[in-house]
């Protein structure tokens, strides 16, 4: 795994609890929008997810506080969620659900999986660490499985690779690591490994292309 990564992971070890915390500070800033958001976001997991058969297994890589895992639950499927940060698996187990200590570039799994799901996750990623984990991902995924993952649009930025501790209620007290993707760059490793793209679009942001999301098919 990258040292970008690794020191990434540090953070959220020692700063899950205040990740947690400003997370519904944010949240509470515009409940409307906040609303919206999560009913958009579970529209694109049931519209995905459901074109499995019921109780398929699924893994989530990063699941933080448990909320999507705990959604894809009430579809009907048997989840796994996981995190590297003990207070994140406590938040996921508080859940009712099951939960793992889990690192994506460490770790190895123990299973194969109809679907694999990983959210905001690949914004710490570095390209060889986006490489690794595509490649290990396409592995232990049946046939015809799913990887869905989203990454933040080069587009949108001036940069390819940031530090970052935000001011506002995202504010941590330590620098994260986001690294900025482009469409191109995405579309030639996930080709290149074997993946099909069954479907991609951009959403969030000003001009709703902040995020690069992916749904990819094992062939």
């Amino acid at each position: 795994m990258s040292i970008e990564n690794e020191k990434t992971l540090e953070v959220y070890n020692k700063k899950a609890k205040t990740y947690l915390k400003t997370s519904i500070e944010h949240n509470k800033l515009n409940q409307e929008k906040a609303k919206h958001k999560r009913e958009r976001l579970e529209k694109f997991i049931r519209t995905n997810i459901e074109t499995l058969p019921k109780g398929a297994k699924v893994f989530e890589i990063g699941s933080a506080d448990g909320i999507n895992a705990k959604y894809i639950e009430k579809l009907g499927y048997e989840i796994t969620a996981s995190d590297v940060a003990e207070d994140f698996i406590n938040s996921i187990k508080s859940k009712g659900l099951k939960a793992i200590k889990f690192n994506i570039l460490k770790n190895e799994f123990n299973e194969k999986y109809s679907a694999i799901f990983c959210w905001r996750v690949f914004v710490h990623f570095t390209k060889s660490d986006v490489l690794k984990v595509l490649k290990k991902v396409y592995d232990i995924l049946q046939k015809d499985g799913l990887f869905i993952f989203n990454a933040i649009n080069r587009e949108t930025r001036e940069v390819d690779e940031k530090w970052v501790d935000f001011p506002n209620e995202y504010h941590m007290g330590a620098k994260r690591y986001y690294k900025y993707f482009s469409k191109e760059e995405l579309n030639e490793i996930i080709t290149n490994i074997g993946y099909k793209i069954h479907t991609f679009h951009k959403e969030g942001g000003k001009n709703n292309n902040k995020w690069l999301v992916y749904v990819l098919k094992k062939q």
